[in-house]
């Protein structure tokens, strides 16, 4: 919900939050400012009133001592208008706002004007307040005995709204200027996001740059810790893209390079087709062009096969495991028309009734699919395919045998490369490099060996 509110660009977003986070805590500290604030005025002034009324006790003993009636004011009436007194060098207009009394058997005896200010408590010493109908005063009363059981007092008193005003003034001043100040600091806040963004902008203009037929990296010098992910994400995918486009270019030019004589020879046995002057001529190249439209069409299939495989296996998703005998009965069931067209006779054996591994289902279906239509290729008739499965504990074993032709030791190592024949044999010879990609993309080791007196042994073992 918060990021559906905040501005739709960073610069605005964090400045919003820096400022927010700031006026938050500048009210905050302007509270606890306050709070401490009154705290101490309330104990400074304390400790004033009563300091006050200890000296006014010692200065003014005489007039306690001398009993008169009628009380001595300092000022003869209260201080109300400050215009009524010069001040500018022996007085303030705050003279007001502080009372004091001196009192004998419960009667004044000086005073600091004509006010009648008594605290609420009026039998012990220390602080109150007390109320004279206009204001609320803080008060001190000290209380001493005198002689023949007579007894004196002194009441000090402060107005409460002195001290407010004092605690106002204290935190205006401290925060005031924070609160002038915050347009000043929005503004740095905004030049310093803008030069903490620099660097994206430079890896934005890089990125700009980058041409679909040059997919570079993009390298920035000084690059900071937070972007260092976000470039190596993006040389990551343009790398992958990279990969991608090439693989496609390759399989265009192997495409248009398989397929140029295989239409070539069509185009040929059509025109004999068309040219031909007997009827078994014209059947001979009709089937013959029949012949080269099938050889096209499993060159294709292959091709388009090992382009999936190879878009496949860049993929890393979770593998479940599988039962290998199974996916194997079911890939035998489907190619047996092929295998029976040349009366090639094909087992499958296990070590045990299940072997469970996690491979993906479709790859182990390409593998076998492959291998079976290169063994039925090379396999004579009545000829002979064997498949043996087996488990131990370095992992799932296939051994693989047909009794073929056979191909020279020397060939061996030829055998995954792409568009490689051994013979005239149709095909693109793409189905042992297809295997050869799988089982390494499962980091099973491929190997082939001479079956005597003739045929090929092909070896995997899928590791734990």
């Amino acid at each position: 919900m918060l990021q559906n509110k905040l501005p739709n660009s960073i610069k605005k977003r964090t400045l919003v939050l820096v400022m927010s986070v700031f006026a938050f805590t500048s009210i905050l500290l302007g509270i606890v400012g306050v709070i401490a604030a009154n705290h101490e005025v309330e104990e400074l002034f304390d400790a004033r009133l009563a300091q006050q009324a200890r000296l006014l006790l010692h200065l003014t003993n005489d007039d306690i001592n001398a009993g008169k009636d009628a009380p001595t004011f300092v000022y003869p009436s209260v201080i109300s208008d400050f215009e009524q007194y010069d001040v500018s060098e022996a007085g303030h207009n705050y003279e007001s706002k502080v009372h004091f009394s001196i009192w004998r058997n419960g009667k004044v005896v000086v005073a600091s004007d004509s006010l009648s200010i008594k605290p609420e408590v009026d039998d012990g010493n220390g602080f109150g307040y007390a109320d004279n109908g206009a204001f609320e005063w803080r008060t001190f009363e000290l209380k001493t005995s005198l002689n023949e059981g007579e007894n004196s007092r002194i009441v000090v008193a402060e107005r409460s709204d002195v001290r407010d005003e004092m605690v106002t003034e204290i935190v205006l001043n401290s925060v005031l200027p924070e609160l002038i100040g915050w347009p000043l600091i929005a503004v740095f806040v905004w030049m310093a996001v803008g030069v903490g963004l620099e660097p994206l902008k430079q890896l934005t203009s890089r990125i700009k740059l980058i041409e679909p037929s040059q997919l570079k990296p993009v390298n920035l010098e000084n690059v900071p810790q937070e972007l260092v992910p976000v470039q190596q994400a993006i040389n990551s995918l343009l790398l992958s893209i990279e990969q991608l486009i090439g693989r496609e270019k390759r399989w265009i030019a192997d495409a248009a390079h398989e397929l140029r004589t295989p239409l070539a020879v069509l185009r040929l046995h059509a025109q004999n087709a068309e040219s031909a002057l007997t009827t078994e001529e014209r059947e001979h190249a009709l089937k013959q062009l029949q012949s080269g439209v099938d050889r096209s069409t499993r060159i294709v299939a292959q091709l388009l096969s090992y382009a999936r495989v190879e878009s496949q296996i860049k993929q890393n998703t979770p593998l479940l495991s599988i039962d290998v005998m199974k996916v194997t009965r079911r890939v035998v069931a489907e190619l047996y028309p092929m295998l029976w067209e040349k009366r090639i006779a094909i087992e499958t054996n296990s070590s045990e009734d299940l072997l469970l591994y996690p491979i993906e289902e479709s790859h182990l279906e390409i593998i076998l699919q492959n291998l079976i239509s290169n063994s039925a290729k090379f396999t004579p008739q009545n000829g002979l395919v064997s498949i043996d499965w087996s488990m131990d504990d370095a992992g799932l074993n296939l051994i693989f045998k047909d009794n073929g032709s056979g191909i020279n030791e020397s060939d061996l190592s030829r055998l995954t490369e792409r568009f490689y024949r051994g013979s005239d044999v149709s095909g693109a010879g793409l189905g042992l490099s297809i295997v050869s990609s799988l089982t390494k993309h499962y980091s099973c080791n491929l190997a082939f060996l001479r079956n005597e007196p003739s045929g090929l042994i092909v070896q995997l073992k899928f590791p734990l």
